[in-house]
């Protein structure tokens, strides 16, 4: 049981990376039916954390930001689900987590979260290597929020609900 985990799909199966249970993880699970799960590893070269995201890019695992008792900038990357490669130690995004990422226009995209002082962001960011990583807005027009997912769909990228001060949204945004 856990928390603050992502899921994603990579080669046929469903992979489940990290989370919290009253103890940070970064364990490694995948399964191909969702009955009969296989742990890839019990510690990832990354920190244990919760509500950082992942995203499946260029043939290889992502794991981008996220909390391990402050929010997190770092960038790692993996073929397998047991080796981990660190892209970034330090993105050029600000530490953040519960914020989204997807994969856009051949690139990876992340959006919004929480930074180190708790405050919500509302800036856009993409790179094509996960090394260097280029801000495409400080201040998107959906405003700033946390909590919210985003994808993907009909050549757009699209953010949905969240947390927007003071409460929670079921607004939909999606890029020009």
């Amino acid at each position: 049981p856990r928390e603050g985990f992502t899921l994603l799909v990579y080669n046929a199966e469903m992979w489940v990376i990290g989370g919290y249970n009253g103890t940070l993880k970064n364990d490694v699970w995948h399964s191909s039916d969702g009955i009969t799960w296989t742990q890839s590893t019990s510690a990832a070269g990354f920190t244990p954390r919760y509500l950082h995201t992942s995203l499946v890019y260029n043939g290889q695992m992502w794991v981008i930001g996220g909390w391990d008792g402050t929010p997190r900038n770092d960038v790692w990357r993996t073929s397998d689900g047991i080796t981990w490669t660190q892209a970034a130690a330090t993105s050029g995004f600000n530490a953040r987590y519960s914020h989204s990422s997807l994969v856009f226009d051949n690139q990876m995209w992340v959006l919004g979260g929480l930074d180190v002082v708790g405050s919500l962001k509302n800036d856009v960011w993409w790179s094509s290597d996960g090394i260097v990583w280029t801000q495409s807005t400080a201040a998107a027009e959906l405003g700033p929020r946390d909590g919210h997912t985003s994808l993907a769909f009909n050549s757009l990228m699209w953010v949905i609900g969240g947390y927007v001060n003071p409460g929670y949204v079921n607004d939909v945004w999606h890029s020009q």
